[in-house]
């Protein structure tokens, strides 16, 4: 708890911080292959213990061997270690994830000023590597960040339909309804996945329209 508090305040001081300067600075060559380094490496850490998690693996060669193994495999070992069957212990997954959230904390902190500042990371850095980072902070991805995002959509900076998936996938974490509804969700009832049905279509298609994307069609 009191991690996440800590979190929740840092990153309302970086939202203070950027505030503070106006307008977006111009991103020169210079500046681009600096921010570009700096976010692979924000990539690098954010999968600093998310392999050993998935894995249920501590050393480093049997990891490796674990990740060379068919996909069948691997996903057998991650399906085990999940259940608890195999792998390490409880605590030391609770005393990773202290570790793993530390990192992504301080890696959302700061893309978000980044994005804030110098807008969303655009053609020099795949886009899917910066939604991943965020993505692993759903819980810090509020709505006005959203209103950030949105204006980088807007803005041709951002892919409409990569906003949409982050949008739907933080209310799903929420427990709250998809609003674009473009993602797959799980079907408890017919065991698969399909296309969410919007709650309210006029709503779905409306906000579809403002960013780019066609109708929804049932």
């Amino acid at each position: 708890m009191k991690f996440h508090i800590l979190s929740a305040f840092l990153l309302l001081l970086s939202f203070a911080v950027v505030a503070q300067q106006p307008g977006r600075l111009p991103v020169t060559k210079t500046i681009k292959d600096s921010l570009k380094n700096e976010i692979l490496k924000m990539g690098v850490e954010d999968q600093r213990y998310r392999w050993q998690l998935m894995y249920g693996e501590l050393d480093p060669q049997k990891l490796a061997e674990l990740r060379n193994q068919p996909a069948d495999s691997q996903n057998r070992r991650m399906s085990n270690v999940m259940k608890g069957r195999v792998g390490i212990s409880q605590a030391q997954k609770d005393s990773l994830w202290v570790y793993q959230g530390a990192i992504d904390s301080a890696n959302f902190i700061r893309l978000s000023g980044i994005i804030k500042k110098y807008g969303f990371p655009k053609k020099y850095i795949d886009e899917w590597k910066v939604t991943t980072i965020l993505l692993h902070n759903s819980p810090l991805m509020s709505d006005d960040f959203f209103i950030v995002l949105k204006d980088e959509v807007l803005a041709g900076n951002l892919s409409a339909m990569e906003y949409a998936k982050m949008h739907d996938r933080v209310r799903s974490d929420r427990h709250l309804p998809q609003l674009y509804c473009i993602s797959e969700q799980w079907d408890t009832a017919t065991k698969s996945a399909k296309i969410a049905t919007p709650i309210n279509p006029e709503a779905t298609n409306k906000a579809r329209k403002e960013i780019g994307l066609k109708k929804w069609k049932g």
